[in-house]
């Protein structure tokens, strides 16, 4: 048995079954998906499903997934005029995930809102006795180990939008995570952004990690750019082994 993560693949279902082909994922493995399957990319109602059907799969919200549950209709009817309807649809790239969703019928949308509202914000697991905190992004202990909907919508706002490597104003946080022993393992900067902040060159597809804080944002939300390092990256915890696709691998470049 074997626990990976990977991150804001933005529905790039061929990427993610690139990545489970790679890394022979089976039966007796586990996957945490660490926010934002969907938006932007073709397929991330595809994604949700696959996750939601297999049960050696887990999602941690992200804030498109957040933006989603706040945009269309609880009571799963095909309408989106949910107070995040416009950032969603708009500016985040939520308009090809509305589209798929709506070809589901209101039993499977129904369903797939109770499962979303199921999933964690945050999730602390142990492998080989070591503690990973699964976030895609911030952390607050208070909130640690809470389904989405046992939170006050400001709470999962800290938790999917704010980040020590955002510039506006808005979503900027501090280096909380030095303060505790946990590694925490991320998403939603992609690497690429993160290092070019910093000053330095994304030669390739690979995670960013200072101290005990890992991001695994492959870069999906742009799609295939020539020239930039971007995909998927499978992160394995047991050996702490990195699985990069580049989107050449399926046959984009």
């Amino acid at each position: 048995m074997a626990v990976y993560a990977v991150s804001d693949l933005h529905g790039q279902y061929d990427l993610f079954k690139k990545g489970l082909e790679k890394i022979a994922f089976s039966d007796n493995d586990e996957l945490y998906f660490i926010g934002d399957a969907i938006d932007r990319g073709p397929d991330g109602i595809r994604i949700l499903m696959e996750l939601k059907n297999n049960k050696n799969m887990h999602l941690i919200l992200g804030n498109h997934e957040f933006m989603m549950l706040n945009a269309v209709d609880p009571n799963g009817k095909k309408k989106c005029n949910g107070p995040d309807a416009e950032l969603w649809l708009y500016y985040n790239g939520g308009s090809k995930t509305f589209e798929q969703y709506g070809k589901l019928d209101i039993k499977a949308r129904r369903s797939l809102l109770l499962w979303l509202q199921r999933c964690y914000v945050i999730k602390t697991i142990e492998v080989n006795g070591e503690k990973f905190c699964l976030t895609h992004s911030y952390y607050r202990e208070d909130l640690e180990g809470k389904m989405y909907h046992e939170m006050e919508y400001d709470d999962v706002w800290d938790i999917v939008w704010r980040s020590m490597y955002r510039e506006d104003y808005e979503t900027r946080g501090s280096d909380v995570y030095k303060d505790y022993d946990h590694t925490f393992i991320t998403g939603h900067v992609p690497v690429f952004r993160v290092l070019s902040r910093l000053g330095y060159t994304c030669d390739r597809l690979k995670i960013f990690q200072k101290g005990n804080f890992i991001d695994i944002d492959g870069g999906c939300a742009a799609g295939s750019v020539p020239r930039v390092h971007n995909g998927a990256l499978f992160y394995r915890l047991d050996d702490k082994k990195v699985f990069p696709i580049e989107f050449s691998e399926i046959g984009l470049s």
